[in-house]
């Protein structure tokens, strides 16, 4: 078994050996989620409860699925989804022959950053039970799949973000210990982003990187970049160069600062792309600039 796939689905044991689980089912994977779905019917024909860090989302495609979840019998019902925590013991509860199941399995570290996108909170709780397999969450399901299995430019990117559409679903329809509203949520997280908005203005002149601006801000580099833009329009990248744009026209406006001054003094590294930059958005070249500014 590849590191990934250990990842989301841990150790074991598993109810039926895993590489006649890996002939048996289709594997649809991303970094933040993997779907399981059924070639064929398996035969399940231990009752071996396993554990993996993973959370997992149990559809039954036939009847007379019975999932065991921490020591309780949860008959499975077909079209339903059925959640398992991270951590939480689960699998058959005795054998099962001729079954049919999806199964969606989302890294705890993914299901945390998405919480905290939209609640302002990790560590995850869905309670247990069964819950409608909705056709908002198969449509995205099948999206999902149909795009992991194309070769068009973007894929990676399409498939991010149909994994965290199928997230924000599974916590909008599965009951978890989450708020009901996500005003304190989002305060929360403005609170953080601006923290980060702070650093980033206080370096500008060149000490800034993005993993310590996403660290201040309690998220990846990855969602930080999103989070940041939904809050100032901007990404980082282009909400620093900015302020460094505006100031070095500050700069250049005092007859005692040079143009090379200026450069280094914002952060850039060299004067020709310090020039090249400035021009591509001002309209004219630093020296131009301070000609006008200076007459």
């Amino acid at each position: 078994m590849n590191m990934e796939l250990f990842k989301m689905f841990g150790e074991g044991p598993y109810p039926l050996p895993f590489e006649h689980f890996t002939e048996k089912v289709d594997i649809y994977m991303d970094s933040g989620i993997c779907i399981t779905i059924p070639k064929e019917s398996i035969d399940f024909v231990e009752r071996a409860q396993h554990v993996h860090d993973s959370y997992e989302f149990i559809v039954p495609c036939s009847a007379a699925t019975h999932i065991y979840v921490e020591k309780s019998h949860c008959p499975g019902e077909k079209g339903k989804i059925y959640p398992m925590n991270s951590g939480q013991a689960h699998g058959p509860y005795y054998r099962m022959l001729k079954n049919r199941l999806i199964a969606i399995n989302v890294d705890r570290s993914f299901m945390d950053e998405i919480a905290y996108m939209v609640y302002g909170k990790t560590n995850v709780y869905f309670k247990p039970g069964n819950y409608v397999f909705g056709k908002d969450l198969r449509t995205l399901v099948r999206t999902f799949v149909e795009e992991y299995k194309n070769t068009l430019p973007g894929r990676n990117l399409v498939l991010k973000n149909l994994s965290t559409q199928i997230v924000v679903c599974l916590l909008r329809r599965i009951d978890n210990n989450m708020p009901s509203r996500v005003s304190s949520g989002y305060k929360t997280r403005k609170g953080n982003i601006d923290r980060a908005i702070e650093y980033i203005r206080d370096s500008y002149d060149g000490e800034y990187t993005l993993e310590e601006a996403a660290k201040i801000a309690h998220l990846s580099p990855y969602y930080f970049i999103k989070a940041f833009k939904a809050c100032t329009g901007k990404p980082p990248y282009e909400y620093i160069m900015s302020l460094r744009i505006q100031k070095a026209k500050e700069l250049l406006s005092l007859k005692n600062m040079s143009v090379t001054e200026t450069c280094f003094l914002c952060g850039f590294n060299n004067p020709s792309n310090f020039t090249t930059y400035f021009k591509r958005k001002v309209g004219m070249t630093p020296s131009e600039y301070r000609k006008n500014v200076l007459k």
